[in-house]
């Protein structure tokens, strides 16, 4: 079985990253010493060659002694050499030099460099009226000079490479010590299972900072979430609790008495009736709530006028007051029927709880410019400003004295809201007049992409 890989620390990748890198540095630049030291090598060495000759070209005269004046060009502590042929064919050695030639002329060339047994020379030969000239530098001082250069450039090297592995993981540690602080932090909310403690947001580098503001971010929205979701456990069962607790305290009075006051036994059997579609309400009203589909991708254009009448007519069929519809004769809008159905009857139906049974409610379903509007007016007892944003909340009612008279639970303008966020929409509560209150829901022009229907 093949073992995982070790995990790495962002320290040491960093390190080994930046010890690399400076490594690759210097290797670039000792080659670039060595490519520009070798030039200053042979251009060197080329022009002390071509000052040679050129002084001896200066001087050829035929009556001159060649073997005493060829010494007289070199510099003897540099075992330089030379050799002059004249046009009549005769040859002329500087000291050693016939030695010297016959050495190097057996040892393999590098370019214009020779290497013998003691030195290294840098041949050069020239023509001028039918003399020939052959000269043997000397360059070992010249490569004993770079290559000094290059043994110091490379201890230099090492060093600075052990000091840069030290200085490197020093600022690596410095550089990833915003993550493992963070890290520590996160281990330590999971751990102690504390959500609303938030992680340490460092200044610098921008893209750590950032990374920790998105996670205290989804720390922030967990918690909220956590919260919602404790809270709508804690409403549902206190909701539930007390019809339960009814249902039980007769069930039990029926099996106390029942026997000896029949009349009883019709009483609690009307109340656990009763409580009993108050707890399918809540529990419908919940899985609506619960049922709710995220996706939304793939739904087919449906006629929305035909949903809204039928929600009017079921509404108007229940409560008293009058229900003014304004529609078109058609219009098609890309949503599954189900949620437009829970969009429009809880409003439409909520309208009516909260109205007097004289008033009038509008509903108004039209597309404008750029989205679609169904809009539901009443006359009823109205929303405080400060509340208009809780009453999307579960089981959250407004007046909860005359909601007890009415009924419901909080939870259909929930299930709402729920529909319009799915549909990237947007709902609004403002004041009617003379009171009252109107809502108004707004879904994006989107949905009528690719639809081309003339209907509308």
């Amino acid at each position: 079985m093949q073992n995982k890989a070790k995990a790495k620390t962002t320290t040491s990748q960093l390190t080994k990253l930046f010890v690399s890198l400076f490594v690759a540095i210097l290797v670039l630049v000792n080659i670039a010493f060595l490519v520009i030291s070798s030039g200053y090598i042979y251009y060197s060495a080329k022009s002390q060659s071509e000052q040679l000759i050129t002084a001896v070209e200066e001087n050829l005269e035929p009556q001159y002694d060649w073997s005493a004046l060829l010494d007289a060009y070199l510099a003897k502590q540099d075992d330089d050499a030379i050799i002059l042929t004249t046009p009549q064919g005769r040859t002329y050695y500087s000291e050693d030099a016939h030695e010297t030639f016959k050495d190097i002329n057996h040892k393999r060339h590098y370019q214009n460099f020779v290497v013998s047994h003691k030195h290294i020379y840098f041949l050069a030969r020239e023509g001028h009226h039918g003399y020939r000239i052959h000269v043997a530098l000397n360059v070992d001082e010249l490569f004993n000079l770079i290559t000094w250069l290059l043994l110091t450039m490379l201890g230099i090297n090492l060093v600075a490479i052990l000091i840069s592995i030290l200085l490197i993981r020093r600022f690596a540690h410095k550089w990833s010590r915003p993550i493992q602080t963070m890290n520590a932090e996160i281990q330590d909310i999971r751990k102690n299972k504390t959500p609303e403690r938030k992680v340490t947001i460092p200044d610098n580098p921008l893209e750590i900072r950032n990374l920790a503001q998105s996670f205290n971010n989804l720390l922030s929205f967990q918690n909220n979430a956590l919260k919602r979701e404790q809270q709508f456990v804690s409403d549902a069962s206190h909701e539930l609790k007390t019809p339960i607790a009814a249902i039980r305290g007769h069930v039990n009075l029926i099996k106390r008495r029942g026997q000896s006051n029949p009349e009883i036994i019709s009483t609690s059997l009307d109340y656990i009736d009763s409580e009993s579609k108050k707890m399918q309400l809540i529990v419908n009203e919940l899985l609506t709530l619960g049922r709710i589909d995220q996706n939304n991708d793939d739904v087919t254009p449906i006629d929305l006028v035909k949903i809204v009448s039928d929600v009017v007519n079921e509404v108007q069929t229940v409560y008293p007051q009058k229900i003014i519809s304004n529609l078109p004769e058609q219009l098609l809008f890309p949503i599954k029927p189900t949620d437009f159905r829970n969009i429009a009857h809880n409003l439409v139906e909520n309208a009516a709880k909260y109205s007097p049974a004289d008033s009038e409610i509008n509903v108004v379903l039209k597309k404008q410019a750029d989205k679609l509007l169904f809009q539901v007016a009443d006359h009823g007892i109205g929303i405080s400003q400060e509340n208009r944003e809780k009453i999307f909340e579960r089981f959250y009612r407004e007046d909860k004295s005359h909601s007890s008279k009415v009924g419901g639970y909080g939870l259909g303008l929930a299930i709402v809201k729920a529909e319009v966020d799915k549909y990237h929409g947007q709902i609004t509560v403002e004041d009617n007049t003379p009171q009252g209150t109107i809502f108004s829901v707004y879904l994006p022009k989107e949905k009528w992409r690719n639809l081309h229907l003339n209907s509308i």
